[in-house]
């Protein structure tokens, strides 16, 4: 007796994958777990990314179905732009399925989401731009900034650095040597995705309000796919029985650099996240570690290219 192939519709542990009826053949949609795209959950897709994208068919487009998200930070933005370069270097076609939520695919709208993703094809609701939110917040919003050629860099700095230091001093209450530390760090990260990662990555951020503690705090991602830290370390350490979260703890000490003029860039980020109650979150390798006041985390995930990098500062005791 012969059947024709069908299609089962499968939920496991909250994923939805859409199957054939022969065993080997991957998901057709590989759709999200989550309605938020943090740091955490970012990881934990980007499990199921990689499985789904090196079990593909040869030919088969890579879909991904982002209808579910209501949310997704700087990370999770930076993440996305990843992903599809990666994915876009697997398969001749990839696309993404944008959120049906309203309000997001206006952040997507002015985050440029679909010019920093030009390779993918974007499936669904357009992207929303709202002029006039647009301007009443363009200084408390960096949108996705690629940070590809040396000689792009200055004038790529330079509009980071009036954003930044406007949403610094309106939103955080930050000094002028406070915000031109930071904006120091923010130059030193663009720089170092191309002097340290040998490839070329993105930067953004937005500031947010956290109702809980009445706090204002701004969360900018930076990720590029190169050659991650404890390979760009071991230009000048012996790092080779380093894990990936040793060779993360060390590039946040002072002077520890592949490059003995400089090192830094991580140590002040964490200084400064230190001293405004901030977090960060870095992942290279196969480990993302969390990283709030004196204490860390390790957190073990799949080994996937490059650096990507979330730093949270909240607003200074006493502003409003």
């Amino acid at each position: 007796m012969f059947f024709q192939p069908i299609a089962l519709l499968i939920f496991h542990q909250q994923r939805i994958f859409l199957f054939s009826s022969k065993e080997s053949t991957p998901p057709v949609i590989l759709t999200l777990p989550t309605d938020k795209l943090t740091p955490r959950t970012a990881d934990e897709f980007l499990v199921e990314f990689l499985d789904y994208a090196h079990g593909a068919v040869p030919g088969q487009p890579l879909e991904v179905d982002l209808r579910p998200l209501h949310f997704i930070d700087p990370y999770g933005l930076v993440a996305l732009c990843l992903l599809a370069r990666y994915g876009d270097a697997l398969s001749s076609r990839v696309v993404f399925h944008l959120p049906h939520a309203f309000a997001l695919r206006t952040y997507l709208g002015r985050v440029r989401f679909a010019a920093a993703v030009d390779g993918v094809e974007l499936v669904g609701p357009a992207l929303i731009v709202d002029q006039e939110r647009e301007k009443e917040e363009s200084e408390a919003l960096l949108e996705i900034t690629r940070i590809e050629e040396r000689a792009d860099i200055e004038t790529v700095l330079g509009k980071i650095g009036q954003r930044v230091e406007a949403i610094l001093a309106e939103e955080l209450r930050y000094t002028e040597v406070e915000i031109n530390q930071f904006k120091n760090v923010v130059a030193e990260l663009c720089h170092n995705i191309l002097d340290h990662s040998e490839n070329w990555g993105y930067l953004t951020a937005q500031r947010y309000l956290n109702s809980r503690v009445g706090k204002k705090y701004v969360v900018i991602g930076v990720g590029d796919l190169g050659i991650g830290i404890k390979k760009s370390l071991s230009v000048r350490y012996d790092a080779a029985d380093w894990s990936h979260g040793t060779a993360i703890l060390n590039s946040l000490q002072k002077h520890f650099s592949r490059d003995a003029t400089r090192g830094l860039g991580l140590y002040i980020v964490n200084q400064i996240c230190h001293r405004y109650n901030g977090s960060l979150h870095i992942r290279s390798g196969d480990t993302r570690v969390y990283i709030r006041g004196q204490r860390h985390w390790e957190h073990a995930s799949v080994h996937f290219p490059g650096t990507q990098i979330a730093i949270a500062l909240y607003q200074r005791e006493g502003g409003e």
